[in-house]
């Protein structure tokens, strides 16, 4: 199976995946925003969504890696 559809497979399956998507969305226009109009207390601050949608993306991708894996063995 190529990567491309196995990557696509596996995202879209992930349920904490979209939220984490859109968490990411709404830090990077925030800081771009931020930045664009030299608000620098809303760059700073949608900083701090960051790690909350890092986090939603390993915890997503983690227990989508372990229901495939449960799924393989039985």
């Amino acid at each position: 199976m190529p990567l491309r559809i196995t990557v696509k497979r596996r995202v879209l399956g992930c349920r904490l995946c979209l939220p984490a998507l859109f968490t990411a969305g709404i830090a990077t226009a925030a800081i771009v925003i931020g930045l664009l109009t030299g608000d620098m207390v809303t760059a700073l601050g949608a900083f701090l969504l960051v790690p909350s949608a890092i986090l939603l993306f390993a915890i997503g991708l983690k227990r989508e890696t372990t229901a495939l894996s449960d799924h393989r063995t039985h």
